[in-house]
């Protein structure tokens, strides 16, 4: 039986220990605990640091004067965003967060414990909504951009096995046997080598020889393109 190790605390000094983090969190750590998670999941991935920077510095500069963090938040309604809406109403929720907090940090240094505190506290669910919704955001833009990508792999597979398929049509005209394909088989190891010159060559990725008597003989029999170059070049009696 494997040795269990004790554990290195207890449950009780575990929670003592946490008790211990969340209850000595200072105003400047919360408000750049906030901070830190708005950076990280909103403004990194979908605006940009200096988007950030640009919006601390217009609030910073109107912390100390309602009538300018009035004009402030009018700017911020009337702005002509090309973003999606989505990304617009996250934005603005961000701002909004953005500002309570740097309205907490102001009272702070006023050493207005409670005012600070009231700030960082409403800012930090909006953050809590900001991080949650931005995740979303970004999921369905990671989606839609594996669906292009995949979108385009298929288009490029299409655009191989077309090329693949001209060939085989081409080459069932030039070899054809004087009294033309006694068979599919017989297609099948005529074609084999030319067709591992062409797929090589052109560096075809979607089709593997090794599986040519497979492909081969299903466009033999229903390919629009290479079904009727057979059937023009196969003997009467195939």
């Amino acid at each position: 039986m494997k040795e269990t190790k004790p554990a290195l605390f207890s449950p009780i000094q575990i929670t003592m220990s946490t008790n211990e983090n969340i209850g000595s969190t200072t105003v400047d750590k919360a408000i750049a605990r906030n901070h830190d998670m708005l950076l990280d999941s909103f403004f990194h991935p979908l605006l940009g640091l200096e988007e950030y920077k640009k919006l601390l510095e217009d609030i910073r500069a109107i912390t100390d004067n309602p009538a300018l963090q009035a004009e402030l938040e009018i700017r911020w309604m009337d702005e002509d965003s090309q973003q999606s809406e989505k990304i617009k109403t996250l934005l603005q929720d961000a701002r909004y967060a953005c500002l309570y907090l740097e309205l907490a940090r102001a009272a702070e240094t006023h050493n207005d414990r409670d005012r600070a505190w009231a700030f960082t506290c409403y800012a930090s669910v909006m953050v809590g909504e900001v991080t949650e919704k931005s995740a979303a955001v970004i999921n369905k833009m990671n989606r839609d951009a594996r669906s292009i990508q995949n979108s385009k792999n298929a288009q490029g597979r299409n655009k191989a096995t077309l090329q693949v398929k001209e060939e085989v049509a081409r080459l069932l005209e030039e070899k054809r046997p004087e009294a033309g394909w006694p068979s599919k088989e017989k297609v099948v190891t005529g074609l084999e080598t030319p067709l591992t010159g062409f797929i090589e060559k052109n560096n075809i990725l979607g089709i593997r020889i090794s599986n040519i008597d497979t492909w081969l003989k299903e466009w033999l029999r229903g390919d629009e393109l290479v079904n009727p170059a057979w059937e023009k070049n196969k003997h009467a009696n195939a």
